[in-house]
C-alpha cells in the first residue's frame, strides 16, 4: 500500500510539472522563477524573447509590445520598466557589453541604449546604406535580432533580411545593410551573433546559413554543415570550441573553429532557439514546447527533459554551470541556481 501511494505521488508529480528529474535538469536545480500570464495573472502581460544577466544578481528580459523587465535578487522577482517609445513594439534581444552599458533591438529598426545600467534607456538610430536619398543613408526598418560588441568602440547587430549593422562609436549609431525582400521572395534571416575573442565570430540564420569572421567582423567567410535547417542559436567557449542549435533538434559541434561541423544526436525534433555552454563540457539547449537539453560530456551525449512546464522556451542565458536562466512564451521566466 505504502508503494502505491509512493508511484501515485510520482505520476501526480510528472503530470503537473513538479516533479524534476536529477538526470534532466543537473540536481533537480530548475525551478520557475516567473510563471506564464494565465497563473500570474497580475496584469503584466507578454512573451518574452531575450534574458541577460550582468551578474549573479541583476537581468534583464524583454519581448512583445515594448515589454521590459528587471530583476536585482537573480531572478526571484522581476519588475516591469516603463520606457518610453514612439510607440510600444516588439523587443528581440537585450545584451550588455558591461554592468553599465547595455542596448535593447527590435522591430523597426528599435534600439535602445542604456550607460547607466539600465536607470535610463534612449532611443538610437541605424541608417541603410543601401537605400540613399539625396545623399544620404535612410533609416533602418528591419528587425534587430542579436548584438555583440568587441570592444568599447565597435560592434555588430543582425537581423531579418540578411540586415547586417556596425557600429565605431561605442552604440551611439549605427549603419549597414538591410535587403527588401518582395512578397512571395524567399527571406534570409540572421538570428545570432556571437564571438568568442575581439577577432573571431560567428553568425547564424535561415536555411544553415554559419559565417565566420577572423578581423573582428571586418570580412566574413561562410562556413557549411550540410544542413538546409535554419540555425537559431550559437556559442563558442573558446576560438575552436563552440555549438550551434536549430530546426527539428539541430545541434552541430565544432573543434576547428567551424572548418568542419559535426550533428550531434539529440533525440528531439522540437525547434531548439538557443545554446550556451559554460564550460567546454556543460551546456543547454532550449526550444518548443519546455525542451531544455542537457550536457556534461561536451555533447557527446544530450539529456532531453522540461523545466516544469511545456511552454516555449527562446532565449537561455548563463553566467557559469550553476547560474542560468531562461525566458519563454507567455511571460515565462525559469532558473538554474545553487
Amino acid at each position: 500500500m505504502k508503494s502505491t501511494r509512493i508511484s501515485m505521488l510520482i505520476l501526480i508529480l510528472s503530470i503537473t510539472g513538479l516533479w524534476i528529474q536529477p538526470d534532466a535538469y543537473g540536481a533537480g536545480k530548475w525551478t520557475i522563477l516567473r510563471n506564464d500570464d494565465f497563473v500570474r495573472n497580475d496584469g503584466v502581460e507578454g512573451h518574452l524573447q531575450d534574458v541577460h544577466f550582468t551578474d549573479a544578481m541583476h537581468g534583464w528580459a524583454v519581448g512583445s509590445q515594448g515589454l521590459i523587465l528587471h530583476t536585482a535578487d537573480g531572478g526571484k522577482t522581476w519588475t516591469k520598466k516603463e520606457v518610453e517609445m514612439e510607440r510600444p513594439v516588439d523587443l528581440w534581444n537585450v545584451y550588455f557589453r558591461d554592468a553599465n552599458v547595455g542596448f535593447i533591438t527590435g522591430v523597426r529598426g528599435t534600439i535602445l541604449m542604456t550607460k547607466d545600467a539600465g536607470k535610463t534607456w534612449e532611443p538610437k538610430e541605424a541608417r541603410n546604406e543601401d537605400r540613399v536619398r539625396d545623399g544620404q543613408a535612410q533609416i533602418l526598418r528591419r528587425r534587430l535580432t542579436d548584438t555583440w560588441m568587441i570592444n568599447e568602440q565597435v560592434g555588430y547587430m543582425v537581423g531579418e533580411n540578411s540586415t547586417f549593422i556596425k557600429t565605431d562609436n561605442g552604440g551611439e549609431s549605427w549603419i549597414g545593410t538591410g535587403k527588401r525582400v518582395a512578397a512571395g521572395y524567399t527571406r534570409q534571416n540572421l538570428e545570432r551573433i556571437y564571438f568568442a575573442s575581439p577577432t573571431h565570430g560567428w553568425i547564424v540564420g535561415s536555411f544553415g546559413t554559419i559565417k565566420h569572421t577572423k578581423d573582428g567582423g571586418e570580412t566574413w567567410e561562410d562556413q557549411h554543415a550540410e544542413v538546409d535547417k535554419d540555425l537559431k542559436g550559437v556559442h563558442f567557449f573558446d576560438e575552436k570550441t563552440g555549438w550551434i542549435s536549430g530546426q527539428e533538434g539541430t545541434i552541430l559541434y565544432t573543434q576547428d573553429g567551424g572548418a568542419t561541423w559535426t550533428t550531434q544526436e539529440t533525440g528531439s525534433y522540437d525547434t531548439l532557439y538557443d545554446i550556451v555552454c559554460v564550460d567546454g563540457q556543460t551546456g543547454w539547449a532550449i526550444g518548443d514546447f519546455g525542451a531544455l537539453m542537457h550536457t556534461t560530456d561536451g555533447g557527446q551525449t544530450w539529456t532531453a527533459g522540461k523545466a516544469g512546464s511545456s511552454t516555449p522556451l527562446y532565449s537561455i542565458y548563463a553566467l557559469d554551470k550553476d547560474h542560468c536562466w531562461a525566458v519563454g512564451e507567455w511571460g515565462l521566466i525559469v532558473g538554474y541556481t545553487p
